[in-house]
């Protein structure tokens, strides 16, 4: 039987995904196929509204196993890597990595490849690649867009270590917690998004992604659309309108 790195569990409407290979978390092949799975298992659970990734431990995650950069393994774990991004955005769920330690390499893009990112104060943040002859495609791919381009350079240049502080000044971290609050400021601010209608947090993450990859005149009518068609068919947006007018608390009917 093989081993899991990998643990998910389930509570109300919030599935955390767990890291779990010690020392360090540090994903091989076999790991990340387990993280696909993991994910794709989210399917068969209607109602969540939030999924946090985590690591177990003191990392959250180390990389990607450097054993698989050989040219041998590489084209394969790309494409087991990547589409763990893939599936990601199409789920659902609003994600979250709860960093917690350092997020390396890889570890660094599974991060802010979630939706959104909470980190401890004490977490850092590294892209170690160009260190090895190689640099990471993903984080070449989504820190220009997210931050400025200029430090997304600096980061992948130099692999120097990057502290919450810094990432969340620049727009790649939501929250940064304080080391010895952050289980509680972590479940406080997932109780925030869980005390929203589900189908409505669906449908604004995915205004956002259609939006993001369009023009901007494409893109208002893609959220027109969906706003239109889609958000107003809810019984969750009747209920949220109707009782912001009789000023009282919406009672969501997730529907």
């Amino acid at each position: 039987m093989p081993e899991q790195f990998v643990e998910s569990t389930y509570e109300a409407d919030v599935a955390t995904l767990t890291l779990d290979r010690q020392p360090h978390n540090i994903m091989n092949i076999e790991m990340m196929e387990q993280v696909n799975s993991a994910l794709l298992d989210l399917r068969d659970h209607r109602e969540l509204k939030v999924l946090v990734i985590r690591g177990r431990g003191p990392a959250f995650c180390g990389g990607v196993e450097i054993g698989d950069h050989t040219r041998e393994k590489v084209g394969r774990m790309m494409q087991v890597f990547h589409r763990i991004f893939d599936t990601m955005r199409m789920l659902d769920v609003i994600a979250i990595s709860a960093v917690d330690g350092p997020a390396l390499g890889g570890g660094f893009e599974l991060a802010i490849g979630c939706n959104m990112v909470l980190a401890s104060e004490s977490a850092t943040f590294a892209l170690p690649q160009i260190d090895m002859g190689v640099f990471p495609p993903l984080a070449a791919v989504v820190l220009p867009r997210a931050s400025l381009r200029r430090k997304a350079m600096e980061w992948i240049l130099t692999g120097e270590e990057i502290s919450a502080q810094e990432l969340e000044r620049f727009g790649l971290v939501n929250r940064v917690f304080p080391d010895d609050q952050f289980e509680e400021k972590l479940q406080e601010f997932v109780g925030k998004l869980t005390a929203k209608s589900g189908p409505v947090l669906q449908l604004a993450k995915r205004a956002q992604f259609e939006a993001y990859y369009s023009a901007y005149e494409e893109a208002l009518s893609k959220v027109e659309n969906l706003y239109l068609r889609d958000l107003m068919a809810l019984e969750d947006a009747r209920e949220g309108i109707e009782s912001k007018l009789q000023g009282r608390k919406p009672e969501w009917r997730n529907a």
